[in-house]
């Protein structure tokens, strides 16, 4: 069924026109409203979509993006359904705009855009509406002073609520995910949260960075001349954490003996250091990560049963980033803001076209992967806006030949000439643009991340270019 009524929030006569001539037969009829009137408490009636004109030219363009941030309790005033929004923007949002852009656009709209174009967002934001759209507004957070882990994925909000509660107590706690998943800052967070253990001690034991014969000696400690090497006396982990908290990452790796070992110090506190048969009371809280299920280890005889069902008091599973794509952008908003804070940096904006990588890429090494590759971009951004060309070359190799649809410029220059000298063609436009490749890939009408592909295709050294000339 056609909504009702749809919005063009605009001063611009002339887009307000090109909109409404672009939805016929789409929507049942267009209407302007003024941007202050937007902006204003008034009652404008009930919409059945919304267009925002979220240009930067528009001189009130940056209290419209503010205002995005309260578009949920002035929709829900308007009308009890979720309403499809759709954004009219330029190649580059405000930085500090583009989680509110991801949690309220049903899709965005680079100007000029065709008729087809209009269309197919108007199709995208009543579609994210009907899947929705507004479950996307909806977020768990848990922080302390110095962790906080915040998730806008549904099927993770029943772990965030039971880890909250389990970090109160001393209950052992065991963490499932990926490499790269946030396990570590979890498990900072339990500890940070204990009223117990937080003034504390929190150490991590990479299990599987040390040497088989070698975990002994770093979780229980070892006396001197114990093993060749043993010149002294060494205090464990399970010793140096005292009342505090010990992490014992990738515990998948542990062989049959050692997990014997930790199921004993788990049930009863005590444990020998290697050499002695001295016992000692251990007297911190444990907390376990794994990076596969260790159900399939229990099953195949590699994880002890006893132990598993031991450490399975609490358990916390963090799904890979690609199975949480609500919370890309606001981790990589995040990440741009810390990053800019530690080096003094000044970012303003950030490109669509990255904006699209960031949300479409699968992210193998989940958030500590994409927490580089934000990092990256700011330390190499080009006219304060982060752009997809500073990031690595194994993502862009993957949309090498992914270009928007509303980037198209429809009179292309590089178009017109590829059939000829498609090299040509590049090297003389970065000459007349003066080897700025965001305005050469404009002049050509592509977008940056298909200019900087065919640059590395043609092996086009700009700097060297501009060096020779």
């Amino acid at each position: 069924m056609k909504p009702e009524l749809a919005w063009i929030v605009t001063d611009d006569r002339s887009l307000a026109e090109r909109v409404e001539l672009s939805l016929e037969g789409v929507a049942r009829g267009v209407v302007r409203v003024p941007v202050a009137d937007w902006l204003g408490a008034g009652n404008l009636g009930r919409p059945g979509q919304v267009v925002l004109d979220l240009r930067q030219s528009q001189p009130l363009a940056a209290e419209l993006w503010a205002s995005l941030d309260g578009l949920g309790g002035r929709l829900s005033r308007l009308t009890e359904q979720a309403i499809p929004v759709i954004g009219i923007t330029d190649l580059a949002i405000p930085l500090g705009s583009m989680v509110a852009a991801d949690r309220w656009l049903g899709d965005t709209v680079t100007w000029p855009a065709s008729s087809e174009r209009l269309q197919q967002a108007w199709r995208t934001a009543m579609r994210a509406t009907r899947s929705g759209l507004e479950e996307t507004r909806e977020f768990r957070e848990i922080h302390s002073d110095h962790h906080s882990f915040r998730t806008y994925t549904r099927s993770l909000f029943p772990a965030i609520e039971r880890l909250e509660r389990a970090a109160a107590h001393d209950f052992t706690i065991l963490i499932v995910g990926e490499t790269g998943t946030g396990k570590t800052t979890l498990a900072n967070l339990i500890h940070e949260l204990s009223p117990r253990r937080r003034e504390h001690r929190f150490l991590t034991v990479a299990c599987g960075a040390l040497p088989g014969d070698l975990i002994d000696s770093e979780l229980f400690g070892h006396v001197k001349g114990a093993f060749t090497g043993a010149d002294r006396l060494k205090a464990g982990k399970f010793e140096a954490a005292g009342p505090g908290t010990i992490l014992l990452d990738e515990i998948d790796v542990l062989g049959l003996l050692q997990q014997a070992k930790l199921l004993r110090v788990l049930e009863t506190g005590q444990y020998e250091m290697v050499g002695s048969n001295e016992t000692i009371q251990a007297n911190c809280r444990t907390i376990v990560a794994s990076n596969v299920p260790l159900e399939s280890l229990v099953d195949s005889r590699e994880f002890r049963a006893d132990l598993y069902y031991r450490l399975n008091q609490v358990k916390i599973e963090i799904p890979p980033l690609r199975d949480r794509p609500l919370d890309i952008i606001p981790l990589a908003a995040h990440f741009a803001r810390e990053c800019c804070d530690e080096h003094g940096l000044d970012v303003q904006s950030i490109h669509i076209d990255m904006l699209r990588i960031l949300k479409s890429y699968d992210w193998p090494g989940n958030i500590r992967e994409l927490r580089n590759e934000v990092r990256r971009a700011v330390l190499f951004v080009r006219d304060a806006t982060l752009a997809p060309d500073a990031l690595s070359l194994a993502i862009l190799e993957k949309f090498d030949n992914t270009q928007p649809a509303d980037t198209y410029v429809a009179s292309s220059a590089l178009a017109q000439e590829v059939a000829s000298t498609e090299r040509e063609s590049i090297e003389l436009m970065l000459r007349k643009q003066g080897y700025n490749r965001a305005a050469t890939a404009r002049a050509l009408g592509i977008s940056r991340v298909t200019l900087y592909n065919k640059l590395r295709k043609y092996r086009i050294d700009v700097d060297q270019m501009s060096d020779d000339d």
